[in-house]
């Protein structure tokens, strides 16, 4: 894909260059030179400088609150950037993101910038502001960033700026209609965006090739996460925002402009079409990309996720219910079955309390279901994970060892650097992203409390691995094949492996198109003293974990979940169903024998 020519710097310059040499030699300049608008935008002037009481104001609100991590000089390079992954943005060279206007364009100070600051960018280290900062200081901030922190570019740079800005809101959204949708899957294909961003839309079509504007490591983004867009603007579903990105691009990234070789009408085709792949209550298959008639019409019609307005990620329901059924549990996940029991949203963040510390965690969610017979429960995972990583070496401890610092396995140290000083950050995290990890197996685990029924209310058991009082048995799955239940007494303690491990079976573990799909089955009973006695009715606390492997997660790096509840819905005995009828069919009888009685008894007192 190439980038608008709004975008290429070398057609910035050469522009510059024809200008300067026809006001060298005197001849004016034709409104036939200027090239035509992609369709949809509009040119506007440049803004006025902001008066410096303003900037003064803001340099006292960027010095309290931004320059912890953007930095002094405002290059990103604060004392909380390198732990930071996207890094903060380096304001020096006048490159934003998120934008109404063209490619490689400034972006509108008092619209873009302002609603950055207000609502921050999701799926990165930028919170929003509002509520924080008064609308007014979040204007002061910026004056002082847009005139004193961006030193290669100017909003008032009459001679080598222009505003092309996308007339968003004069624009009518196409409806997000079956045919729509079915036009926009073809046109990701026939545009390449399925290169980078995968043919299901989940990030894994180039993974780990591409780089930002400064040389840090930048990954297309996950489709089925809209949460995540940096510029959902805390309205996720909203197609506006993803219109607005493939008409304007996204500045410093690979991510290109869009406006020179599609129409209005393709673009809103497309941006239905990657807001339909944004996860819904139910799962809506789609392998390979491929988008059927049937396919389209749900897409159509599915309601998103009710969003969490205080983490502006989908609302948690911390009760995973678990549905009986008949005979064998299923094999695969296309079980109909699985129909039955809802699938919960986990929502999943870095382990950050003991080292080493998950600072830039890469499994942020997790989908389960779960189903159980006579004998057995079986949970159903699947999460987004870019790439499959399994571990190539062998490694020097067992899988029962958690303090791996002996074998080497360290958090990484802080390396707090100027951008003067070192322009790439090459130990910061950020830097380490490509492949400055060690790859390890991407995995999975959940866990129960031992005798979760002696606990009393409302104790638990410490989340990460238990604690002395009360053990957990901890079933853990990695992708090199090992399956194991341990026995957990603490995050320091190393684990104990049970003997319940051989009666616990991994159904199914496949990667496929930036997914995992892992499906685990385990015994409903074991030896109550080893591990949890799973009892239907009952609110049995579970915590989840997994491991990205070409993160560097092992051991206590990872990916951690907070307290769930599992409910195995109690089996519906026959009788309920059985003695319902009885009774009824016994009260037709009587009501009858009644009836038949009192008309007997009229037709005698009549012959009488």
């Amino acid at each position: 894909m190439s980038k608008s020519r709004y975008g290429s710097n070398l057609a910035r310059w050469g522009v510059c260059l024809t200008v300067s040499v026809l006001l060298g030699l005197g001849l004016p300049l034709s409104s036939g030179a200027q090239e035509d608008l992609p369709e949809g935008f509009k040119q506007q002037g440049l803004p006025s400088p902001p008066p410096a009481e303003q900037i003064e104001a803001g340099k006292r609100v960027y010095f309290t609150k931004c320059v912890w991590c953007h930095g002094v000089e405002g290059a990103g390079d604060g004392p909380g950037a390198v732990r930071l992954w996207p890094r903060p943005r380096n304001f020096n060279a006048g490159t934003f993101k998120i934008r109404h206007t063209a490619s490689g364009q400034l972006p509108l100070i008092d619209l873009d910038l302002l609603q950055t600051v207000t609502h921050g960018l999701p799926g990165s280290a930028m919170p929003s502001w509002e509520g924080i900062l008064t609308e007014q200081q979040r204007k002061d901030v910026l004056a002082f960033v847009t005139t004193q922190l961006v030193q290669d570019r100017s909003w008032q740079d009459e001679e080598f700026e222009e505003l092309f800005v996308l007339q968003l809101d004069q624009l009518t959204p196409k409806q997000n209609t079956p045919e729509s949708i079915k036009r926009g899957s073809e046109l990701v294909v026939e545009k390449k965006c399925i290169e980078c961003h995968g043919l299901e839309g989940r990030g894994d079509g180039n993974a780990f090739n591409l780089k930002d504007d400064w040389g840090f490591s930048i990954q297309p983004a996950d489709w089925h996460k809209c949460w995540n867009f940096r510029g959902s603007r805390q309205d996720p579903y909203n197609v506006r925002n993803i219109f607005r990105t493939f008409s304007t691009g996204l500045n410093g990234t690979p991510m290109p402009s869009f406006a020179d070789n599609t129409s209005v009408d393709e673009r809103w085709d497309i941006a239905n079409y990657v807001n339909s792949l944004c996860e819904r209550e139910h799962e809506i298959p789609a392998p390979q990309g491929q988008v059927s008639d049937q396919t389209a019409q749900a897409f159509s019609t599915a309601l998103p996720l009710p969003i969490d307005p205080l983490t502006d990620k989908p609302k948690s329901n911390f009760v995973i219910p678990s549905k009986f059924v008949e005979g064998d549990l299923p094999t695969d996940e296309n079980d109909e079955r699985w129909k039955l029991v809802p699938r919960r949203w986990l929502a999943m963040g870095g382990q950050i309390t003991h080292k080493p510390r998950n600072f830039v965690n890469r499994i942020d969610d997790m989908w389960v279901q779960a189903l159980y017979n006579e004998t057995h429960i079986e949970f159903m995972f699947r999460w987004d994970d870019r790439t499959k990583s399994i571990q190539e070496d062998e490694v020097d401890w067992d899988p029962t060892e958690v303090n791996l610092g002996d074998y080497g396995v360290e958090e990484q140290a802080p390396q707090g650097t100027t951008f003067a000083e070192d322009p790439f950050h090459q130990e910061s995290i950020a830097a380490k992203q490509k492949d400055g990890y060690a790859v390890y197996s991407d995995g999975v685990a959940f866990q129960f409390p031992v005798k979760w029924q002696e606990l009393p209310a409302p104790r638990k058991p410490r989340y990460f691995w238990g604690d002395e009082r009360f053990s957990v048995d901890l079933t853990k799955w990695t992708a090199d094949g090992t399956l194991g239940v341990y026995e957990g007494t603490g995050w320091d303690q190393d684990l104990t492996e049970l003997d319940f491990q051989e009666e616990v079976e991994v159904v199914k573990a496949e990667w496929a198109n930036g997914r995992w799909t892992v499906i685990v089955k385990r015994p409903l009973k074991g030896d109550y003293e080893e591990v949890a006695y799973l009892e239907a009715g009952k609110y049995i606390p579970m915590v989840f974990f997994a491991w990205d492997g070409h993160n560097g997660d092992v051991g206590r790096k990872m990916a951690v979940s907070a307290f769930y509840y599992l409910v195995m819905e109690p089996q519906i005995p026959l009788t309920t169903y059985v003695y319902p009828g009885l009774i009824t069919v016994g009260i037709v009888i009587i009501e009858g024998w009644v009836l038949g009685r009192r008309a007997n008894r009229r037709k005698e007192k009549g012959q009488a």
